[in-house]
């Protein structure tokens, strides 16, 4: 048996032990997500850290679609008027203590 035969032989255990080490560890990877997946009492537990921002968008929406057909609603403003400035949501409405990240 040559050098370099005894080289590709080697080579061709090691690619093959790392290929099915990374397979394993990718299987291994998959079942952990399937279980974590399936857990509903840590998904219940979990909360986005900006779920206030969402529902706080949600309810904006939901306040501006019931204006959506009331023609006698003003929804322009004049040059000067900022009054649109005081209706900008701000951290304190939708963050717990009014805190940023």
């Amino acid at each position: 048996m040559s050098f370099a035969s005894r080289i590709a032989d080697m080579a061709q255990k090691t690619i093959t032990t790392t290929f099915f080490g990374l397979f394993c560890y990718q299987a291994y990877q998959l079942g952990a997500q399937m279980r974590i997946g399936t857990d509903e009492a840590k998904k219940a537990e979990w909360e986005h850290p900006q779920a206030g921002f969402i529902q706080m968008l949600r309810d904006k929406y939901d306040e501006e679609y019931e204006k959506y057909f009331d023609t006698g609603h003003r929804d322009w403003y004049d040059k000067d008027d900022d009054s649109w400035k005081e209706k900008l949501p701000k951290p304190q409405d939708y963050q717990p203590n009014g805190k940023r990240n």
